[in-house]
């Protein structure tokens, strides 16, 4: 762990026993007008003219809504929602996908790296400058405190200060200690990496009651089974909520889920509180992310282990901030965007050889997408292409398509793969997909010679959930 040449005292224990198991992309100039940063700067003190703070919010098992003014009414998360309120939000956003079950370790390898999967399969290509280093080298005072969550976790080596926390408090204490030691001498890159709200979904007592199973809805596609095997149907994720699910048992894990989220939210108000009483706020972009999606009874699924929309890749994306306009798109972005779009807010140069586009074009107005389509993947199991309107998901090891018309079904609830009048789009949408695959580098096949059984029986006895 390296540390702060000054007095610096992070908090290395956890407060409680380790769990068991965005923006108007404005020119540099004019963001540096935002700031109130004029051309008279050479006669101004030194931190008026440093470059603004960034405070990155990375959540395990984040959901695309995840935040009540995401689009969640039953959440309470007033401090994360004055940020949602005030930002730029990219409904479309995703992680790539995922070459193993903990779809948390390839997202977060290629949100550091800005390559994706399968440039990231040897864990980092080595050949580029890391999203840390990035901030580094820019003159950056940073620090990263949460879950590790990348391989190698020396992708997280380049960060000053380096902490595995292991709950929102802690990871709070020490961005907030590292705010009152740090200000003001350089601008500062703040990285939450929360565990929460990850199952057991963590919180401390006060905010379980917060909410009760009885009151929560269930989500309009739930299904008690997914009809058909997946390829990853009781992988440990699915494991946490018995077959077949019900209304009990699934309302009772929303509700540790969003008891888990209010606690997180507390914690980033602390943290930005704190950045009020050190001056900071108001030069601060903020970003709120999560790594993975999560399905809480959409479709039969309480895993990750998917690439429906609202499940395992899709993401919250916000951006706040300085010369950042309120609004929201529906352009298509990916996580590893991240890293080249705050390269462009800042005024720094991407490197060469990354993936990740930047959005800045989109949070300028200047265009409406970076990319014409979203892929995503899981393993060699699932395989999905999305435009404006239309996603097909293909299953590989069982030969079977899912065709959906997302402007009339947005919840995934009618597969029209089967109909004779969809065919055509069927077969567009295939060409389409293994397009993509080659644009990435993808060697998956998309039809077996031995397709496995689709059928599939849920285990007896639920498994023990994970700890």
């Amino acid at each position: 762990m390296s540390t702060s040449p000054t007095a610096f005292s992070p908090e290395l224990s956890p407060a409680v026993p380790r769990r068991r198991r965005w923006v108007f992309a404005l020119p540099l100039g004019l963001l540096v007008a935002a700031l109130g940063l004029g051309a008279a700067g050479a006669a101004e003190a030194p931190a008026a003219r440093r470059k603004p703070n960034v405070l990155f919010l990375l959540a395990d098992d984040l959901r695309p809504d995840g935040i009540r003014a995401l689009g969640n009414p039953q959440l309470k998360t007033p401090h994360l929602d004055q940020v949602v309120e005030r930002g730029f939000v990219f409904r479309h956003a995703y992680t790539f996908g995922a070459h193993i079950g903990s779809v948390c370790l390839p997202s977060r390898t290629m949100l550091y790296t800005g390559c994706h999967l399968f440039h990231n399969l040897g864990y980092g290509n080595g050949k580029t400058t890391t999203f840390p280093q990035a901030m580094k080298e820019a003159g950056y005072a940073t620090i990263r405190s949460g879950k590790f969550g990348a391989n190698p976790n020396d992708l997280c080596k380049p960060f000053d200060v380096n902490l595995n926390g292991y709950n929102s408090e802690v990871n709070a204490n020490n961005i907030i200690a590292f705010i009152k030691e740090r200000a003001g001498q350089a601008p500062l890159f703040l990285h939450m990496a929360s565990n929460e709200p990850h199952d057991p979904q963590f919180a401390t007592p006060e905010y379980y009651p917060l909410y009760r199973a009885q009151d929560l809805a269930l989500p309009v596609n739930f299904l008690p089974l997914h009809p058909f095997d997946n390829g990853e149907m009781v992988i440990r994720d699915e494991a946490t909520v018995p077959w077949p699910r019900t209304r009990e048992n699934l309302t009772a894990k929303l509700a540790r889920y969003y008891a888990s989220i209010s606690y997180w939210d507390a914690h980033v108000g602390r943290i930005i509180q704190a950045l009020k009483e050190a001056g900071e706020f108001e030069r601060t972009i903020i970003i709120i992310a999560g790594d993975n999606g999560l399905s809480l009874g959409e479709q039969g699924l309480v895993g990750k282990q998917n690439v429906y929309e609202n499940g395992g890749m899709q993401v919250p994306l916000v951006i706040a901030g300085p010369g950042i306009p309120q609004g929201h798109s529906e352009a298509f972005a990916y996580l590893m965007d991240l890293y080249p779009t705050v390269c462009d807010l800042l005024g720094m140069a991407a490197p060469q050889g990354i993936d990740g586009k930047s959005l800045a074009p989109v949070l300028a107005g200047k265009a409406a997408q970076v990319r014409p389509y979203a892929f995503t993947c899981y393993t060699d199991v699932q395989r999905s292409i999305r435009d404006q309107r239309w996603k097909l998901i293909r299953y590989p090891k069982i030969n079977r398509s899912q065709l959906f018309d997302l402007a009339a079904d947005p919840h995934e609830m009618k597969d029209l793969a089967a109909a004779a009048d969809q065919a055509p789009k069927v077969g567009e949408m295939l060409a389409r997909l293994a397009q993509a695959q080659q644009e990435y580098g993808d060697t998956c096949p998309l039809t077996s010679p031995n397709p496995a059984s689709a059928a599939w029986t849920p285990p007896p006895v639920a498994a023990e959930p994970a700890k």
